[in-house]
């Protein structure tokens, strides 16, 4: 539908003109109208204002002596000599607590307002003149009643605006008559101006279709001095150089004939030369490809190397973090190992001097094996350690915490480290024993660092929280932190302050590997100090964040 308006405005230039000067004409006479109602509208509304205010004004002398003396038939007189007003819809005398003395409507009188715009407006404690309602249907205007600054009444009046919405609408449907005028009057004028516009513009038309089909002797005879005018005198003169060009295009065409012949012979040059180009392209192709696979070659075996070079590192922290787990159990082995030793002695000693009760061969024997099931869960947890995960999971990162305390707890407690834990349960993905290799390789670093201090002041900080989309975790100590100058280098392969018989220096360097290639997360390593039972200590502080 929108096409075929656009097409019939746009396809006649006489059409556009008549409905572009009818349209103006209709546009103007609309904008007068509109500004005509709104300036009345504008009026009526100041006017019935003055009229409800000037009315209560007057009721409000009048009736401030009636008030005081409880007259109310005075009252009511008072409201009936304006009851007959134009557009009055109710009047009201009321006291101050909202009881109405005098009303239009008898019915009402010594009833208390009890509607929520009245109730509003006494509960908010003004006692000054408001219009409650202002809207095109009704004026509700209330003012205080004084006498000598006491005050003691209200007068409230409101005005209906039927009249004013009829002198609108009346003034709404003249506007309409004279925009029906104005359409007509517009379509005229537009008529006969695009008429006059037009007619000659006709003329040069028809004269550009005989051009165009190949009648050249026509010209156009138009004597006006506007712009057709100048536009036909333009294409007479075109006509007159289209008949000049004519007879020049013809020798340049007996001239084109001969430089097309010559550009053959050129073609036949250029076509020779482009094979010969095409050969030396597939020579250079075939060259490009060969150092291309020789590339490619290179970056494969570099890659390998890279490859084999990372798991041997793997291994090698492996290697590590299983020389500490079995000097781990070998201690932990001693005492259960001992107990062992000694309730089988024991059993001996009590056979050669025949003094072996059952009670003692029972708690003996209750000895061994309470003994040899410790050493068969320290075997599993070592197996499980370092049994390899084949597929990633999700886990719990406290457990795993407990899990690597359980693997190490005898390696901290025989060296006085208290371990301190606040931890959530947090849940990550991953593979569970590669983030137990990390925490041995940082907790085992603390442990060192912390032989150095007194007894009674080994402390390992444990945290694990939620925040935002990630697992916080934090490993701190109170070993007066790590060398400013040597902090940036930990995680580098091989870099180690042990001697060479106690560290490798990849510890840590595959703990930062686990965590930001298996882990997509970050670990970094900062010196802290902290506050901790009214005391301060400083140390390392090693935080991992995982995404959840």
């Amino acid at each position: 539908m929108i096409d075929k308006i656009k097409a019939f405005y746009s396809h006649s230039i006489k059409r556009r003109l008549i409905i572009t000067v009818t349209l103006t004409h209709v546009f103007l006479m609309s904008i007068f109208v509109y500004d005509l109602i709104s300036e009345q509208k504008e009026f009526l509304k100041n006017q019935s204002n003055e009229q409800v205010t000037s009315l209560t004004k007057m009721i409000v002398r009048n009736s401030v002596s009636w008030i005081l003396s409880n007259d109310y038939v005075g009252l009511e007189e008072l409201i009936s000599s304006i009851s007959k007003y134009p557009n009055l819809e109710y009047a009201m005398i009321i006291n101050k607590n909202g009881k109405i003395l005098a009303h239009t409507q008898e019915e009402k009188i010594n009833l208390y307002l009890s509607d929520k715009l009245s109730t509003d407006f006494f509960d908010s404690k003004k006692i000054e003149s408001k219009m409650l309602i202002q809207n095109n249907k009704i004026l509700d205007y209330i003012s205080p009643v004084f006498r000598e600054n006491q005050h003691i009444g209200w007068v409230r009046i409101a005005l209906n605006q039927n009249i004013n919405s009829q002198n609108i609408e009346e003034i709404f449907k003249e506007g309409l008559f004279f925009i029906n005028i104005a359409i007509i009057v517009g379509y005229i004028f537009a008529y006969f101006l695009a008429k006059n516009i037009t007619k000659d513009l006709y003329t040069l038309m028809k004269i550009a279709k005989q051009t165009a089909t190949g009648t050249r002797n026509q010209r156009a005879d138009i004597s006006r001095k506007d712009e057709l005018g100048v536009l036909a005198k333009d294409i007479n003169n075109m006509l007159d150089k289209i008949e000049k060009d004519e007879k020049q295009l013809e020798i340049s065409n007996r001239e084109l004939e001969k430089d097309i012949v010559k550009l053959e012979l050129m073609d036949s040059k250029l076509t020779l030369l482009n094979k010969n180009l095409e050969k030396k392209v597939v020579e250079k192709t075939y060259e490009l490809k060969k150092l291309n696979d020789n590339l490619k070659k290179e970056i494969e075996e570099e890659v390998e190397q890279n490859r084999q070079k990372d798991n041997m590192l793997f291994q090698q922290s492996k290697m590590a973090s299983m020389g500490e787990m079995i000097e781990n159990i070998a201690h932990q082995w001693r005492q259960p190992l001992s107990f062992i030793s000694t309730s089988a002695s024991g059993i001996k000693l009590n056979k050669e001097y025949h003094t072996l009760t059952d009670e003692i061969l029972d708690e003996a024997i209750e000895n061994i094996m309470n003994s040899t099931q410790f050493l068969s869960n320290t075997i599993d947890d070592f197996r499980d350690f370092y049994k390899i995960d084949k597929i990633k999971d999700k886990f719990n990162v406290k457990e795993i915490i407990h899990k690597t305390l359980k693997l190490t707890t005898s390696r901290f407690t025989s060296r006085s480290i208290q371990v301190i834990e606040d931890c959530d349960d947090v849940f990550v993905f991953g593979f569970e024993n590669e983030l137990v290799q990390v925490f041995i390789n940082i907790l085992n670093n603390a442990r060192d660092e912390l032989e150095k201090l007194p007894y009674e002041e080994r402390f390992i900080f444990i945290t694990i929280k939620k925040e935002k989309n990630e697992a916080y975790i934090s490993l701190k100590d109170n070993a007066n932190g790590i060398e400013p100058t040597i902090l940036e280098k930990i995680f580098d392969p091989y870099f180690t302050t042990k001697g060479s018989d106690k560290g490798t220096g990849i510890g840590l360097f595959m703990s930062k590997e686990i965590i930001e290639k298996h882990f997509n997360g970050k670990i970094i390593a900062v010196n802290e100090n902290f506050i901790y039972n009214k005391k301060e200590y400083n140390g390392a502080n090693f935080i991992i964040t995982i995404p959840l």
